[in-house]
């Protein structure tokens, strides 16, 4: 069996999988799509295809962190944290262009403030090895303390691209879960991305 073909079942089983939020992430490409603009319509069904994919592996994940741990090298692992950041850029393009056309019409959408900076707060460790947030000139002069991994020794911030985000998986879904840190408080949260799923599925509740 080729590589696409095997794809394609794990693509099957996940749009079988939950009809229900098949049909509210297409609800939801027709509500935000044109807030964003129609392009956006195509991109919020496989947002939401990817997503739904990804809530089967993170099922699997969850699964997989109960039972015993094994030696061997989860190769999976990797394909989750991949599948998820590149379901994260998708999301953070969709919110960022409804939030600027809102802007240009001077209006607001509080849900979508929210889920917008949550998703910029990730995407910028991400997409550039950056906190977001430094370019402003009193971040720059006051950068916060680091902690790298196995390294106890606080290190101030370098805005080099070098920043690496801690990351994990939740016990609850077994999503990923990103660790940025927020300039806004100086401190660091814990974002999964299933409750960033949830919260751009909620945006018109």
């Amino acid at each position: 069996m080729k590589a696409t073909d095997l794809f394609l079942t794990g693509y099957g089983m996940a749009m079988a999988s939950d009809q229900e939020l098949h049909k509210k992430w297409i609800s939801i490409s027709f509500k935000l799509g044109p807030i964003a603009g129609m392009v956006h319509t195509i991109n919020l069904q496989r947002i939401g295809r990817l997503d739904m994919m990804l809530r089967l592996l993170e099922a699997d994940r969850l699964e997989m962190m109960k039972a015993e741990p094994s030696d061997e090298v989860d190769m999976s692992l990797d394909v989750q944290f991949a599948f998820s950041e590149s379901w994260l850029l998708l999301a953070y393009e969709v919110a960022r262009a409804a939030k600027e056309q809102l802007k240009r019409r001077g209006e607001e959408m509080a849900k979508l403030l929210e889920l917008e900076n949550r998703l910029a707060l990730v995407r910028m460790p991400v997409a550039k090895g950056e906190i977001q947030g430094m370019h402003l000139k009193a971040n720059k002069a006051d950068p916060p303390m680091l902690v790298k991994a196995g390294d106890n020794t606080p290190e101030a911030y370098q805005d080099d691209g070098s920043y690496i985000m801690p990351r994990s998986l939740c016990g609850e879904a077994g999503a990923v879960v990103w660790y940025p840190v927020d300039m806004a408080t100086r401190e660091t949260v814990a974002i999964c991305r299933r409750d960033l799923s949830d919260e751009m599925l909620a945006l018109f509740d």
